[in-house]
């Protein structure tokens, strides 16, 4: 598994208010936000909240959502900025799963 390239991070909370405000699509397991970017070329983060987890847990949710970032939506030739933020039952999924859910949003934005 990969980083996401320093230059592809949202890592400001002015940045991220501004996502979480913009326009979504929600799924059973996750929620994307976006818009257009303010460079040429997309940026992404994600948001994993405890929802009464442990932090094994939750770490292993935040590395597995930031390399489907990094393979899906940072390859996309959209110039917007990504924001997936995981709802409870993300947790009960695994990597072809959240894959798939994350495939899901994103076909409902048109990518």
């Amino acid at each position: 598994m990969g980083q996401i390239p320093r230059g592809r991070r949202i890592t400001t909370r002015r940045e991220i208010l501004s996502l979480l405000r913009g326009r979504r699509v929600r799924g059973r397991a996750l929620e994307l936000f976006w818009r257009p970017a303010a460079q040429d070329s997309p940026r992404g983060a994600c948001i994993t909240p405890k929802f009464g987890h442990t932090s094994v847990e939750r770490n292993r949710l935040r590395r597995r959502l930031k390399e489907l970032m990094r393979a899906t939506v940072l390859a996309s030739p959209q110039p917007r900025d990504y924001l997936v933020r995981a709802r409870p039952t993300a947790y009960e999924l695994d990597f072809a799963a959240l894959d798939m859910a994350l495939k899901a949003l994103l076909d409902e934005i048109g990518e």
